[in-house]
């Protein structure tokens, strides 16, 4: 059985950091290798890859991206997109020549008695320039739908957020508040949940990571831990806390992905 973690080469991890996964820690990319592994997608094709916004890393893929993870899995049954204007009654198309307000997507898993439903406005997406200037209808429907697979395929999609959810964050990075401004100091990092905080289910995935001696059992306590946050029994923090500690004890029982051996 193939590890839980992606292989690259060094050439190939140096492309990454420097094109792929700009101003990523070893670790981060630990956890980006993972990402790919899970989900299937080619960082080398541009079809994921991470952002480092205020000092945390995002995993972002395009529409298309995740549009092929929910496929593959087989139980995508189909999708729905609607338009709104400032009166909320949906349209199936929007001929307006002004801006939609908000747009939905609907998306259907076989096996599921109820779609899954999500909704974008404009207020909250428009970034104001490029494709948002051109096709503002477009991309905000693949926000509401990117948003919409998410909540319909958890355990596939966790984490990942399309490239159209996140342009509005990448235009503020790229355009700071302007010097005049006096720049508002960061915010202190999180501390570490205290014990009495953690969940059940974050010291038992402790434990069996500690416990495991194979990277087969590592994979098979990765894919538990999918399922118990999509079930939310695990926090984002958490879970990211977990994945981290697992990708380390796999390190210690594998070769490091990112050394030359």
């Amino acid at each position: 059985m193939t590890s839980a973690i992606t292989t690259w080469s060094p050439d190939q991890q140096r492309l990454i950091s420097s094109t792929i996964a700009p101003g990523c820690s070893a670790d981060e990319l630990t956890l980006f290798a993972y990402a790919c592994q899970r989900t299937g997608l080619d960082p080398f094709s541009r079809q994921i890859y991470a952002i480092k916004r205020g000092g945390k890393m995002t995993i972002q893929a395009g529409i298309d991206g995740l549009r092929s993870i929910a496929e593959r899995t087989g139980e995508l049954a189909g999708c729905q997109r609607y338009w709104c204007g400032p009166d909320g009654e949906w349209r199936e198309i929007w001929l307006e020549s002004k801006p939609p307000a908000g747009a939905k997507a609907v998306i259907w898993r076989k096996g599921c008695e109820h779609p899954f439903v999500a909704v974008a406005t404009l207020a909250e997406y428009d970034a104001g320039q490029g494709l948002w200037r051109k096709m503002p209808a477009t991309m905000l429907a693949k926000c509401a739908e990117a948003q919409a697979l998410r909540t319909g395929f958890p355990a596939d999609l966790s984490g990942i957020y399309s490239s159209e959810e996140m342009q509005e964050a990448d235009v503020v990075e790229v355009n700071p508040t302007p010097a005049a401004a006096p720049a508002a100091a960061p915010a202190p990092a999180a501390p570490a949940p205290a014990p009495a905080q953690l969940s059940s289910t974050y010291s038992a995935g402790q434990r069996a990571i500690t416990a495991a001696a194979t990277v087969e059992k590592l994979k098979a306590i990765g894919d538990r831990l999918t399922e118990r946050h999509a079930a939310g029994e695990l926090t984002d923090d958490e879970r990211d806390q977990l994945l981290a500690m697992l990708l380390q004890r796999e390190q210690q029982l594998a070769p490091d992905p990112f050394g030359d051996e």
